[in-house]
């Protein structure tokens, strides 16, 4: 998306409230995403924000990543150490994306971080990730946390945060998405998930079957490859979150915990407490309201749901779902729609006001092509979760909502806003 700056807009004082600050980002630069390390890495520089002095640790990979740094953050809190992290997107707040021992990040301390980014930025240009991904470290650095988790927002060499080099870095998985910008030769989209990596420190994967491209370009560059991804199913670490893919996401972060060990010391028994007790929204979240299980999962490309339906499949065995459904229009429609299939009563097809949405009378027409399943074409979320509630209630079923993070924001306004008797 191109935007014309003929009158740049006036750039928020500090007393400014946290979504001017946050509106005015989406306004400045003239491309939303705009990948490459050049003019990023000159502001950091300029800012003082690298190289770093504490331990940092690069979390990439197509899924997986969110729940990863959520299962290290939770080990190293267990642990006694002073956390930082960086995800995104986020779900209902933007400050879930930087957080300090698993608290969200003040609103001031956010805008005061942003105004610092500012202050050093010209005469370069930033984007909205760019300058929200110094933010954090500012944040953090201020803070003094003993260890930064940074997640990788798209591909990896020309991410943002891989202007840091990583002490640790972790490829979850390897799957196609964002096409537009990462292409569709996955051999060479295994090797830019990579190159977060550095020379002489470990790269963990958690990915099963990787291309033979990752493991050549790892060699070349001297990176120690940690392949935990080939683990049988029956040796990866417990944890508490549903799915043999979660378990492989916390073989990733035990990986990273045993590589940082003689500068981050952590007992076993602590790493195995801590993914006992992890939680992250959004991830097989479950709920209940009017009597009625609620799952919710940010799966948003065909791997996710794969992984989605699995799980679903392990907990629900034999029940099918009323889903409640909406994605952006640059995804992989008929693939999502394919991989969850097997767990489907009836698409509940919603729209989001958001500008990649796909417009929800197109959604469900395309829906409708790829299922063999009814399909509803609703006017707004509140309708969409009346008609998907009282069919599962009907059948002693559950309502399942996937598709995209703004997909989960939305019904979480609808279940928030029930009366506080009829949620668990």
């Amino acid at each position: 998306m191109i935007r014309t700056l003929s009158h740049p807009p006036e750039v928020p004082g500090t007393a400014a409230p946290l979504d001017d600050w946050l509106s005015w980002l989406e306004t400045i630069h003239p491309v939303a995403i705009d990948m490459g390390l050049e003019r990023v890495s000159r502001v950091a520089d300029r800012l003082q924000l690298r190289p770093v002095d504490r331990p940092l640790v690069l979390v990439g990979g197509t899924n997986g990543k969110g729940s990863t740094v959520a299962m290290l953050s939770a080990i190293y809190r267990a642990a006694g150490y002073r956390v930082g992290a960086y995800t995104s997107p986020h779900i209902d707040d933007f400050r879930e994306r930087i957080r300090i021992d698993g608290k969200m990040a003040e609103a001031q301390d956010v805008v005061d971080a942003l105004a610092f980014v500012e202050a050093g930025r010209a005469p370069d240009t930033l984007t909205y990730f760019e300058y929200t991904t110094l933010a954090a470290m500012r944040i953090f650095m201020q803070a003094q946390c003993d260890v930064y988790l940074m997640e990788v927002g798209l591909g990896g060499r020309l991410d943002a945060t891989n202007l840091w080099d990583a002490d640790c870095s972790v490829v979850t998985s390897i799957a196609l998405d964002h096409q537009d910008y990462l292409g569709s030769d996955i051999s060479v989209i295994a090797t830019e998930k990579a190159a977060i990596g550095r020379r002489g420190r470990a790269l963990v994967v958690g990915e099963i079957d990787p291309p033979s491209s990752l493991f050549d370009f790892a060699g070349e560059q001297g990176m120690q490859l940690k392949h935990v991804g080939r683990l049988p199913e029956d040796s990866l670490p417990q944890t508490n979150l549903h799915g043999e893919h979660q378990r492989r996401n916390a073989a990733c972060a035990e990986a990273v915990v045993q590589s940082l060990n003689a500068c981050l010391p952590v007992p076993t028994d602590t790493v195995r407490n801590a993914l006992l007790q992890v939680g992250i929204a959004a991830r097989f979240e479950q709920r209940k309201c009017d009597d009625v299980t609620v799952i919710m999962d940010v799966a948003h490309n065909p791997a996710g749901a794969q992984a989605l339906c699995k799980t679903w499949q392990q907990v629900f065995a034999g029940q099918r779902a009323e889903v409640i459904f909406a994605a952006l229009s640059d995804k992989d429609l008929e693939g999502i729609v394919a991989a969850l299939e097997p767990v489907v009563a009836h698409w509940h097809c919603v729209p989001l006001d958001v500008g990649r949405a796909m417009p929800v009378e197109q959604l469900a027409l395309k829906v409708q092509g790829a299922s063999k399943h009814p399909v509803s074409c609703h006017g707004g979320v509140a309708d969409a979760w009346q008609a998907a509630s009282e069919a599962a209630r009907s059948a002693n079923g559950a309502v399942l909502v996937a598709g995209s993070f703004h997909t989960i924001a939305s019904v979480h306004d609808v279940l928030d806003a029930a009366p506080a008797s009829a949620r668990e």
